[in-house]
C-alpha cells in the first residue's frame, strides 16, 4: 500500500513538473460542508464535516491530467443496541487522486478519465460509551479504482471500484487483554453526482450525493475468536464553495 502511495504522488509529481516548464498547471481551491451518515449492522456514525479541496488540472500538451485531494474533519454522534452511545467522535477522511481523460468529449475538460486514487480514514472512538463499553481507534487506507465523468453543462459523475483496503482497530485501547486486529478489505464501490452552479464569475457552489459501500473483509483470529471488519454504507450529502482569486 505504502509503494502504491509512493507511485502515485511521485507520478503526479513528475507529471506537473514537467508540464510546467511549458504552461502551468491551473490550481483550484475550495472549501465544503456535508453531513457523513456511516452505518454497519449493529452500529452507526452521523454527525457534520467540513472540507478542504486542491484540484490540480494540467493544460497546454499535457491537458487532460488531473492531480486532486480532499480533506474532511467531522464530528459524529456514535450509536449502538449493544454497546450504547457516545457523542463528539472525531472522524477524518482523506481523499488522492491522479486521473487522465481516456474518452475526451467535446470541451476543453469533457470526457470520461481514469487514475488511481488513495483513502484513508480515522475513527477516534476511545473512551467510554452510556453503558460502560470501551471504544478504540479505528483506521483505514485503500486503493482505488476512479472513474469520471464531466459533463459539458457542469455535472460530474464519479465512481470508483476497490482494489485493496487494509483496516487496523486498535483492540489494545480497551485495555481488557485483546489485541490490534488488521483485516484486509477486497470489495467496494463508491458513486458520487455533482453539479456545478455559478453564483457569479469569482464564486461557483456545487451539491454533491456520495454513497460508498464496503463487503465483509476477510476474517483473522485473536484469543480464540474470529474478527472481521463488516459490511457498511457510508452517505455524504453537502455543498462545495470555490472562488476564483481574478474576476
Amino acid at each position: 500500500m505504502k509503494k502504491a502511495l509512493h507511485f502515485i504522488f511521485g507520478t503526479v509529481f513528475t507529471i506537473f513538473t514537467e508540464n510546467s516548464r511549458a504552461e502551468p498547471p491551473e490550481h483550484k481551491w475550495s472549501t465544503s460542508v456535508g453531513m457523513n451518515h456511516y452505518k454497519e449492522p449493529e452500529m452507526q456514525l452521523h454527525g457534520p464535516e467540513l472540507g478542504l479541496h486542491v484540484r490540480t488540472l494540467s493544460l497546454g500538451k499535457q491537458a487532460g491530467l488531473l492531480g486532486e485531494g480532499d480533506l474532511f474533519v467531522g464530528q459524529q454522534h456514535y450509536s449502538s443496541d449493544k454497546t450504547g452511545a457516545m457523542d463528539r467522535v472525531i472522524n477524518i477522511e482523506s481523499r488522492w487522486r491522479s486521473m487522465t481523460r481516456v474518452l475526451p468529449g467535446t470541451g476543453n475538460t469533457e470526457g470520461l478519465y481514469a487514475g488511481l486514487g488513495i483513502h484513508t480514514l480515522w475513527n477516534d472512538l476511545r473512551g467510554t460509551t452510556s453503558t460502560g463499553s470501551a471504544g478504540y481507534e479505528r483506521q483505514a487506507v485503500q486503493l482505488w479504482l476512479p472513474l469520471r465523468w464531466v459533463s459539458s453543462n457542469a455535472w460530474q459523475i464519479d465512481t470508483g471500484i476497490l482494489l485493496r483496503g487494509q483496516h487496523i482497530s486498535r483492540l489494545s485501547e480497551t485495555g481488557n487483554g485483546k489485541q490490534d486486529v488488521t483485516n484486509t478489505q477486497k470489495h467496494g464501490t463508491y458513486a458520487q453526482i455533482s453539479w456545478d452552479y455559478s453564483l457569479d464569475s469569482r464564486n461557483v457552489v456545487t451539491p454533491y450525493l456520495r454513497y460508498t459501500h464496503l463487503a465483509d473483509s476477510d476474517q483473522v483470529i485473536m484469543n480464540g475468536k474470529y474478527w472481521y471488519e463488516p459490511d457498511s454504507k457510508r452517505w455524504q450529502l453537502g455543498l462545495t464553495w470555490y472562488w476564483k482569486n481574478t474576476p
